[in-house]
C-alpha cells in the first residue's frame, strides 16, 4: 500500500491530495544518545526508606547539598586537583629520602621520568574532574567526587606525617 491509500473493511479509500501535501518530513529527525549513564533518579527519592545509620544520613545530606550547588562541586574538584599536586610533590620528596612508590604503574613511570609521571597524573585527575563535572547531577558521581577528595586528603596527610618522622 502506498502513503495515499487507506483501507476500511473491503473498500480502499483514497486520501485527498491536500492531506498528502501536509506531510513535509522526509526522514526521522530523532537523535540517538551515544552515552547514557544508567541511574533511575537524579533528584530526591522520597519513597526511599530513611538512612539506616548516621553515616548514610550524612552522605545523603551531602548528595542533596552538592546537587543543588554546582559551585560546591567545583570547589571540591579544585581541591582534589590541588591535593593531587600536593601528593605528587610529597611523593617526589619521599623518593628523594629513600621511600618507594606504592603504586606499581606510577613506580614504573617514576623510573622512566618523574616529569612524565606528573604530567600523566595531572591529565588523569583533570580528565576525571571533567567527567565528574559533566555528570554532576547523578548521585553516584557525587559519591565519586567525595571519595576522590577524601582519598587524596588521606594520602597527603599520610605522606606529610611520614616525611615529618624521617
Amino acid at each position: 500500500m502506498d502513503g495515499g491509500t487507506r483501507t476500511r473493511g473491503r473498500e480502499i479509500l483514497e486520501e485527498p491530495k491536500a492531506r498528502q501535501d501536509l506531510e513535509r518530513r522526509r526522514a526521522d529527525r530523532r537523535r540517538r544518545s551515544s552515552f547514557v549513564l544508567r541511574e533511575r533518579r537524579t533528584g530526591f527519592d522520597r519513597r526511599a526508606a530513611p538512612p539506616p545509620t548516621a553515616a548514610h544520613a550524612v552522605l545523603e545530606w551531602a548528595h542533596v547539598h552538592l546537587r543543588k550547588r554546582s559551585r560546591a562541586v567545583f570547589v571540591l574538584l579544585v581541591a582534589a586537583n590541588l591535593l593531587s599536586l600536593a601528593d605528587y610533590a610529597l611523593t617526589l620528596r619521599a623518593l628523594e629520602v629513600g621511600a618507594t612508590e606504592a603504586n606499581p604503574f606510577l613506580r614504573l613511570l617514576f623510573d622512566i621520568d618523574p616529569i612524565l609521571t606528573g604530567l600523566v597524573k595531572l591529565v588523569l585527575v583533570v580528565g576525571a574532574s571533567l567527567l565528574i563535572w559533566r555528570f554532576r547531577r547523578f548521585r553516584r558521581v557525587l559519591s565519586v567526587v567525595l571519595a576522590m577528595v577524601a582519598l587524596f586528603a588521606a594520602t597527603v596527610a599520610y605522606q606529610a606525617v611520614y616525611l615529618s618522622i624521617l
